[in-house]
């Protein structure tokens, strides 16, 4: 049985402002970016423990959409995989 995928506001505004840098540029891939990456989210959604852990912060995992990675963190207890970033690679990583 697939969890539940819910986004943190952080990775809703994470997710705005990847859109927004990259329709500056071009419209038609920001919206075609967007929809990739929540439609990545399907894979923990299923399989929640396919992300590797992160050093260094307790329970959290992340998964790669290149060059992009989703940082989530999961609560078996309720079946549900919490969306906590989505992040450039090239950043630095941020802060959970």
């Amino acid at each position: 049985m697939d969890f539940k995928v819910f986004s943190s506001d952080q990775a809703l505004s994470d997710l705005s402002e990847i859109v927004e840098y990259v329709a500056r540029d071009n419209p038609q891939v920001a919206s075609r970016l967007g929809r990739s990456l929540i439609d990545h989210l399907k894979v923990p959604q299923a399989f929640p423990y396919v992300g590797e852990l992160v050093p260094k912060r307790a329970g959290v995992r992340k998964l790669f959409h290149t060059p992009y990675k989703i940082y989530y963190r999961i609560h078996a207890d309720r079946k549900v995989v919490e969306i906590l970033h989505f992040w450039h690679a090239a950043r630095e990583q941020p802060t959970i």
